[in-house]
Order: structure tokens, then C-alpha cells, then sequence
């Protein structure tokens, strides 16, 4: 009897080892199984950003090839046709070539070719800066404050810390934060009331550090407020594009401030 209640036990034991062994391989499983499905989304996530960002990479360069083509034809087609015309008018005498009417004809017609040839140059330049392709992104920065200086609407000064690293900036990457800068200096003078505005850069171990300010009147609101403007989405496109990263400060009569950070391998 004894024998029969001793072996009941063991198989009871057993039973409910066995059961426990049922329940922690099933859980087991079911982790492996949300750990694999986890790691599966985490891959279509990645895979997905990695696309988006290929995407946004293509239209950027479409972009860039297509401002680069209408600012080489603005330049080559209308700047040269605008300065034949001023040949022309300069060729052309009349009977009486001391006539006033003709003077002032020929001197208003010189400064409004002038002027126009002036604009278009402008154009080109915002659409395709040359000096960005051959001198780099400083001398591009520089030639345009240069610019934007001599319009009287802002004041912008320059400061240049970090020679090297923009000297050794890939191209594609220089235009990028040269876009990014320009739509800030747009800005400020667009909706800020500024009067100045300052560009410094700056570098450390393996980063670029891009520090852009003016003394206008501030934004309110959150930074994640702040970056849904349409223009700070074109900025942050185009800083997502080159793997840099922004941090904003800014307060109602404080001004603007936007810190740049680009790795730099």
C-alpha cells in the first residue's frame, strides 16, 4: 500500500514537472517569438528611414540640378541678351545726337539694363551659387552676407572657426548647410524685425558646430511647435539628409537661436 502511494506521488511529481516544463518552454517560445517579430519591425523601421531618406536625397539633388540649370540659363541666356541690348542702344545715334530727349532716353535705358543685369545675377547666384563649387561653403557664406549686407535690410557677420572642416566638406554636404543657412537669413529678414544677425563656425572632435543668431523679436512656442513651419521642415529635410542634427532657442523679444551639428567622419 505504502509502494502505491509512494509511486503515485512520483508520477504526480512528474506529472506536474512535466507541466512545468510544458509552461516555460510555451513562454519561451512566445518571447522568442515577440523578441524575433520585434527584431523584424525594428529591420522594416530601419529599412524604411534608410528609403525615406533616399528618397529625400534624390529630390534634393533633383533640386539642386534643376536650380543649377535655371541659373545657368538666367546668367548665360538673359545676362548676354540684356548686354547686347545695351550695346545696341549704345550704337544707335539719331540725326541729332545731342538731343535731350535722346540723352535721357539712352541714360534711363542704361540703368534699367543695368539694374535688370543686376537682379539676374542675384537670381543666378541664389539658385546656383558658383563661388559655393569652387571656393567652398565659407566663401559662398561670405559672398552672401556680402549681398544681403549691401540691400541694407540686415547686417549679417561671419565668423569662421573651423577653415578645415569646410575646406573638407563634400560638396553635396556644403550645399546642404548652404540651403540651410540661406532659409535662415531668409527668415530673419522675411518675419524677425532684426537688425543683425551672426554666422560662427566652429569645430571639435569630429563634429562641425554651426551657430546661427539675430537680435529680432523671437518665436513662441515649443521646439517641436517651431519646427513645423514649413521652412524649418525644408531646414530639418535637409540636416535629416546629411545625418546633422539642430537644437533651437528662441523667446518673444529674445531673438533666435539655432545650433547646427554636423558629424564629420
Amino acid at each position: 500500500m505504502q509502494a502505491t502511494t509512494d509511486n503515485i506521488y512520483v508520477q504526480m511529481i512528474l506529472g506536474m514537472c512535466g507541466a512545468l516544463i510544458l509552461v516555460v518552454s510555451f513562454i519561451l517560445f512566445s518571447i522568442r517569438n515577440q523578441n524575433r517579430l520585434l527584431r523584424q519591425r525594428q529591420q522594416f523601421q530601419a529599412a524604411e528611414i534608410v528609403h525615406q531618406k533616399d528618397l529625400l536625397g534624390a529630390v534634393i539633388q533633383s533640386q539642386e540640378a534643376e536650380r543649377k540649370r535655371i541659373g545657368q540659363d538666367l546668367h548665360d541666356d538673359v545676362g548676354t541678351t540684356l548686354s547686347g541690348l545695351r550695346l545696341l542702344i549704345e550704337m544707335f545715334k539719331p540725326a541729332d545726337d545731342k538731343d535731350q530727349q535722346y540723352l535721357n532716353f539712352v541714360k534711363s535705358s542704361k540703368l534699367t539694363i543695368d539694374k535688370i543685369v543686376k537682379d539676374v545675377r542675384h537670381i543666378s547666384h541664389n539658385l546656383s551659387p558658383a563661388t559655393l563649387g569652387y571656393y567652398g561653403l565659407a566663401a559662398a557664406i561670405n559672398e552672401h552676407s556680402d549681398i544681403i549686407n549691401q540691400s541694407g535690410k540686415l547686417t549679417v557677420t561671419v565668423i569662421n572657426d573651423a577653415d578645415a572642416v569646410l575646406e573638407s566638406l563634400p560638396l553635396a554636404n556644403a550645399t546642404a548647410l548652404y540651403r540651410v543657412l540661406e532659409e535662415l537669413m531668409n527668415n530673419t529678414i522675411k518675419h524677425s524685425g532684426a537688425s543683425k544677425a551672426d554666422i560662427q563656425f566652429n569645430s571639435t572632435p569630429g563634429k562641425l558646430i554651426i551657430a546661427y543668431k539675430d537680435n529680432g523679436k523671437g518665436l513662441s512656442g515649443s521646439t517641436s511647435q517651431l519646427k513645423k513651419g514649413m521652412g524649418m521642415q525644408n531646414i530639418e529635410s535637409r540636416l535629416l539628409n546629411i545625418n546633422a542634427t539642430c537644437d533651437i532657442t528662441t523667446k518673444p523679444g529674445e531673438g533666435f537661436h539655432i545650433q547646427i551639428n554636423y558629424p564629420v567622419i
